[in-house]
């Protein structure tokens, strides 16, 4: 009760900032996200299970949405975990300084938890909103030959509450992660410690995936059924996670050495130090970027005709859209949060005369070099995966040129994203307070 008191009197002394409404935003965008996928799931589930479409199309297409929910995943984890991680900044400082001021380490977690419950449970509330205000929206969109309806893309209330609880728990789960350097000592928010190590083995399980698929699809070694091949081309997919950090981190090394602009350099040795959390930015949008390239060629090799084809180039677009406004989300929240969390670091190079325009070109290039990096690379290894049936393009090029408008604009919508970010630097460096 102590606890829940101190939270309550802090939070009227200090009222919702700007890092409380920037968290909200991302735990919103979230749950809805995640509604608007779990609802295109049960669309489907309810067409089969009615027998409004064919058994086996509707299978197949209720697989394939699977595996975009599959893909999309990633992208809600990490943007709620942004969510939190936007607010440590200024919850350190003040969790510390009550922990030198006599709290106990089980009233500071209590209050972080407090703190980061109450963001998630406003994002919620406001992401269920936003879902419910864009389903009509979606169920314009034609799958199986007809559009959606508004109450198939409404799951069961028990699935509502389910995702809300899944987000929270997130939340929950990444506030207390967030209390180990505020636990160590009430000092401990000073303590930088130096992430880990890339391991090779990515490589080799990397590789191990591109052979097995290699076998199985290109050489047909061993026949299997379409399920299977969908289930093998969603494990090549997810598994670009594996060696896109060390992609990123070698090309920013090279990009630090071959720096002539202090903002180049600045922004390269950022991704150099922390390349897991520069892919985690950019991940989804290129692992959605890879799918929507292997589900482009299905039309070209039906010429455009199969009905099953178009709706596969669909809902890759979908997946792409969807995987672009979580990834502009992520990048301007992300961001904030890098330059909240590295405030110090930014009023020392302010003091020693280094320009903010220098630190906020190193903002947007610390966005814009793993995001070319990573998408670049998932849209290369998709077009060269399909190598051996990339000539059925040239008589059907249009979901080709879909996919690659789409790559573009989700570029670009998340370096503008980016932007949100870049007010901060003025207000984080100037001050003589933490922000």
């Amino acid at each position: 009760m102590i606890a829940v008191r101190l939270w309550a009197r802090l939070l009227r002394a200090t009222g919702p900032r700007a890092t409380d409404v920037l968290s909200a935003i991302a735990f919103a965008f979230a749950t809805a996200a995640l509604l608007a996928v779990l609802g295109g799931v049960n669309a489907f589930r309810v067409r089969l299970e009615t027998g409004a479409v064919d058994e086996a199309n509707g299978v197949f297409i209720l697989t394939l949405a699977f595996v975009a929910a599959a893909l999309l995943l990633p992208a809600v984890w990490t943007l709620a975990q942004a969510a939190v991680r936007l607010a440590i900044a200024r919850r350190d400082d003040r969790l510390a300084a009550l922990r030198l001021a006599g709290a106990t380490r089980g009233q500071v977690t209590a209050m972080a938890v407090l703190d980061a419950v109450a963001q998630a449970l406003v994002g919620v509330l406001v992401g269920a909103m936003l879902a419910l205000a864009v389903t009509p929206g979606i169920a314009r969109i034609e799958f199986q030959g007809m559009p959606f309806t508004v109450a198939e893309l409404l799951p069961p209330a028990w699935v509502w509450l389910a995702a809300g609880g899944a987000v929270i728990t997130i939340a929950l789960v990444a506030a207390l992660a967030s209390l180990r350097r505020v636990h160590v000592t009430p000092l401990g928010v000073a303590q930088r410690a130096g992430s880990k190590r890339l391991s090779l083995w990515r490589i080799a399980g990397f590789a191990a995936v591109i052979a097995v698929y290699i076998a199985i699809s290109v050489l047909n070694l061993i026949p299997v059924e379409l399920s299977i091949s969908i289930a093998l081309i969603s494990i090549v997919v997810l598994s670009y996670a594996l060696i896109g950090p060390l992609i990123i981190q070698g090309v920013a090394w090279l990009v630090a050495k071959g720096a002539r602009r202090p903002a180049t350099l600045l922004a390269a040795r950022r991704v150099v130090d922390d390349p897991r959390g520069a892919f985690n930015i950019v991940g989804a949008m290129a692992i959605a970027v890879m799918a929507g390239g292997f589900a482009s060629l299905a039309p070209a090799m039906a010429m455009g005709d199969d009905p099953m084809s178009v709706d596969t180039a669909t809902g890759a677009a979908l997946t792409i859209a969807i995987a672009a406004v979580l990834g502009a989300v992520l990048a301007g929240i992300a961001q904030s949060a890098k330059v909240l969390d590295q405030r110090r670091e930014h009023q020392a190079m302010h003091k020693l005369g280094v320009d903010l325009s220098v630190m906020r070109g190193a903002i947007v290039r610390q966005v814009a070099l793993p995001l070319v990096v990573a998408v670049g690379g998932a849209a290369a290894m998709a077009l060269l995966l399909i190598l051996p049936s990339i000539v059925l393009w040239i008589g059907n090029p249009d979901s080709v040129i879909t996919w690659a408008l789409l790559v573009l604009g989700a570029v670009v919508v998340t370096l503008g994203a980016t932007a949100c970010a870049l007010p901060l630097v003025r207000r984080v460096a100037t001050e003589d307070v933490p922000a």
